[in-house]
């Protein structure tokens, strides 16, 4: 069955009028959900930080509407800036207060397992989760805020890396089945090997990030998000998008 999911990430929301570093995050979000959405996607995947700095309940209600107005299914996974019990408020998610928002999600006939990073570490109840789920849905692919493995960002690497990583990458990466995770947090697009696993990293609909500088510098690029598309025929692609 042919799919396509559009995945979505770092949003960086402000009250409406508001700009972060010059740029106008909402209108940029707004952009990408158009051009998205043109393109008829199964599915939309966000993936954390939603909000630009501390977290506003308000900015989760001023999301919902544009998300919901988008006529398809999307599933969300909470970013280091983002909070838990807000998010619940706002989208009706299951659980409770500060639990990791995760679970199994079915798009056609592709699994995939969300994994909830927000505080920087994967803790050992998701790991719990994780090492079962991941035995029931051996072809599933992760979908999570922060990637698991360096991605050749500089900045990003050495300053905000998930943390405590090695259970989880043996969770990973013990079977030896090959597997493709989704996450944003850098502020860049590209793909990285690691083992196993084929790491795909979302770029922003907000500000970017330059990968080769070892203190923060932003970029200057087009609001984007990340084209993921299986083929009938087993192909699958995944398509950084640069919205004009």
């Amino acid at each position: 069955m042919h799919t396509r999911i559009a995945q979505i990430t770092d949003l960086h929301l402000l009250s409406p009028g508001n700009m972060l570093m010059d740029i106008d995050v909402n209108a940029r979000l707004q952009s990408v959900l158009d051009h998205a959405s043109e393109n008829n996607p199964d599915a939309y995947f966000l993936t954390g930080d939603f909000c630009a700095q501390d977290p506003v309940q308000e900015i989760y209600h001023q999301l919902r509407p544009l998300l919901d107005a988008l006529g398809k299914p999307y599933y969300i996974t909470p970013g280091n800036h983002d909070d838990r019990g807000m998010l619940r408020n706002a989208f009706y998610l299951d659980g409770h207060n500060d639990e990791p928002i995760k679970g199994l999600v079915r798009v056609n006939n592709l699994d995939f397992l969300f994994i909830d990073s927000a505080h920087g570490v994967v803790d050992k109840e998701q790991l719990v989760w994780l090492r079962k789920a991941i035995t029931l849905y051996p072809r599933a692919a992760i979908v999570m805020h922060h990637p698991p493995v360096p991605m050749g960002v500089r900045f990003m690497d050495n300053k905000y890396p998930l943390r405590e990583t090695e259970d989880l990458l043996h969770i990973l990466t013990s079977d030896g089945r090959r597997r493709r995770i989704f996450c944003g947090h850098f502020h860049t697009s590209r793909t990285v090997e690691h083992e196993n696993l084929q790491v795909h990293l979302c770029p922003p609909t907000s500000f970017f990030i330059k990968p080769t500088a070892d203190d923060f510098e932003q970029v200057i690029l087009p609001p984007a998000y990340l084209m993921l598309e299986w083929t009938e025929g087993g192909d699958f692609r995944a398509v950084p998008t640069y919205v004009p």
